[in-house]
């Protein structure tokens, strides 16, 4: 996985040296089925470049201060509940597609997704699909980076560090917070949100949950690990599609949801503080 993600890092990085490929300004323009020659090279590098302004982006968005305000609660809930919740999935059996789901979570680390969606919207002259597959590329590879930076935070242990395969050792540091494991399936779930809609952004949301229950059964990450996984997703996803700004694929509750005026405001009463968050219609 590490020489994988290597490879792809390389050739990212290559083409931005390369003086002959240069973003282009207009969405790709598709005749028919068969998609512009060369087009393919451009995607990756506006992908790349959205990942690297979601990085920042991300803090600047009124969507993830509403993430925020609830990570924040859900973190300190999970962090005091950590014994208790882990524990209680530890002390069930697994079923087979559960445990299967949580496996393919580490094969998904390779771009099968982001390729896949794109060879597809490619082939069908699928302008949404395509533009659905670069922003999940450059949210999820974001979200890899920084699962990765907050690894080598010393947080805690793994529940149990026994038989701890080599895939959960070689690419990250010694903290098991947050889970790296979930990330596909919660970028995916984000970005089906914002594309096609909540009733699609059900079936990466079970498998978003099917590969948490599959880390904390067998002890590989506490219960605030995978709160930390999702909301590192939530965030990234929302920097990625400010950068890539392509409102027009989005799906309508999505907007309706996220493109009206939103704030959270602070509120002292005495010695009570807190924070409200408000939606304006």
């Amino acid at each position: 996985m590490k020489c994988l993600n290597l490879i792809i890092t390389t050739i990212l990085l290559s083409m931005i040296l390369n003086p002959s490929l240069q973003a282009q300004e207009e969405p790709p323009q598709i005749e028919g089925h068969a998609y512009r020659d060369g087009q393919w090279r451009n995607d990756m590098y506006e992908a790349l470049v959205w990942m690297l302004k979601g990085s920042y982006l991300q803090f600047t968005q009124k969507s993830n201060l509403g993430y925020a305000a609830v990570a924040a609660a859900s973190l300190s809930y999970s962090f005091d509940h950590d014994k208790r919740v882990s524990g209680l999935y530890q002390s069930k059996s697994i079923p087979k597609h559960i445990d299967l789901t949580g496996d393919i979570g580490i094969g998904l680390n390779a771009p099968i997704i982001p390729l896949g969606s794109y060879i597809i919207g490619a082939m069908r002259g699928d302008s949404k699909l395509m533009n659905f597959a670069k922003e999940y590329a450059a949210a999820f590879y974001l979200t890899v980076a920084e699962v990765e930076l907050f690894s080598w935070i010393h947080i805690h242990d793994r529940p149990n560090t026994h038989d701890i395969s080599f895939w959960e050792t070689e690419f990250r540091g010694p903290s098991s917070f947050p889970s790296g494991h979930i990330i596909p399936y919660t970028v995916l779930f984000f970005k089906t949100l914002q594309f096609y809609g909540p009733l699609w952004s059900v079936i990466p949301g079970i498998l978003s949950y099917w590969s948490s229950y599959q880390r904390m059964q067998e002890g590989r990450h506490w219960f605030s690990d995978i709160v930390g996984g999702f909301f590192l997703s939530a965030f990234a996803s929302e920097g990625v599609r400010a950068a890539a700004n392509r409102n027009e694929n989005y799906h309508p509750i999505y907007r309706w949801i996220f493109t009206h005026q939103f704030r959270v405001i602070p509120w002292n009463r005495g010695k009570m503080g807190g924070l409200s968050i408000a939606w304006n219609f």
